[in-house]
């Protein structure tokens, strides 16, 4: 599997006094390859889509029930949860039950070459044939050995590299990729030239203050034509689409430490920063200013 190379961004671990509770976001790396996130999961998350091929796999803690395209996920130490791209997933967890430390991969489909560029395209199968996947031994070491990488403020690019690839492969090996899709792969994301055009708007500067009914009518489809051929073509609302972009467009400018908080509040459209607070965590279960505080750029802290 080629591995494109790029910037890699390490998050800082965070350890806290006894008594006091971890901060979520115990790890993260970015590249190009997308993102992977060592995680310590405690409050619900809601419905959210990832534009990657996304992958959760347990390390410890309390056994979890993720929601994926509408069936229910369990999330074990001997099964993982997959998640193909554009998929509606959320993990409804109770608020104060003891954390489960998970891994979780968010991997950006042109990482896989061809295959990756189909898979955008909707004219492949997705990656992953079922929701879930036992895992096995060899993907539990690889995933232990990746979580350590993620906890080390000094680790090595081409080791985590090779971890990375190895890992992604065996999720691969045990999600039997040569089972036809349960998920809804069933979808023509560039069928009809209005919703791609539509998509090009959400793209061009996703925002919170986007107007749907101004896009449906630049299109040339009323309101109701406009949500049923989105989710046609897409799988999803035209909604749950923007807010994905949204939630992609914040982690971006959350890596860069000149753009503040609030600023990036104000450019997402919100009309005030607890709304984007809320809303950010409430998608990916890590608050924006975690998020942000816990990055490391290899050699160099951002401040």
């Amino acid at each position: 599997m080629p591995l494109l190379r790029g910037i890699y961004l390490f998050v800082r671990l965070f350890t806290a006094p006894v008594g006091v509770e971890m901060a979520d976001a115990l790890g993260i790396a970015v590249g190009a390859f997308g993102r992977v996130a060592l995680l310590s999961a405690t409050e619900p998350v809601l419905d959210h889509a990832h534009s990657q091929v996304h992958a959760l796999i347990k390390l410890s803690g309390p056994d979890t029930i993720y929601q994926v395209d509408g069936k229910r996920a369990k999330l074990t130490g001997a099964q993982m949860v997959l998640v193909n791209p554009w998929i509606v997933h959320s993990n409804q967890r109770p608020s104060g039950n003891d954390p489960t430390l998970l891994l979780a991969l968010y991997i950006d489909p042109l990482w896989f070459g061809e295959h990756g560029n189909q898979i955008l395209t909707g004219s492949k199968d997705l990656p992953f044939a079922r929701a879930t996947a036992t895992t096995s031994s060899l993907l539990q070491e690889k995933a232990a050995q990746l979580a350590d990488q993620l906890a080390d403020l000094h680790s090595d690019e081409e080791e985590f590299d090779t971890l990375l690839r190895d890992l992604v492969w065996v999720v691969l090996q045990c999600s039997r990729t040569d089972v036809m899709s349960e998920q809804s792969s069933d979808r023509s994301f560039v069928s009809d030239h209005r919703i791609r055009k539509a998509i090009k708007a959400f793209r061009q500067e996703p925002s919170k203050e986007l107007d749907l009914n101004v896009v449906a009518q630049g299109v040339g489809l009323s309101r109701s034509q406009f949500y049923a051929r989105f989710r046609q073509c897409t799988g999803l609302s035209p909604r749950t689409y923007l807010d994905t972009l949204c939630c992609e467009r914040a982690s971006h400018l959350l890596s860069d430490p000149s753009v503040t908080i609030a600023e990036i509040s104000e450019l997402l459209g919100f009309s005030a920063q607890g709304h984007f607070t809320r809303f950010f965590k409430s998608k990916t279960g890590v608050s924006p200013n975690n998020f942000r505080m816990a990055h490391i750029e290899v050699g160099r802290v951002l401040r």
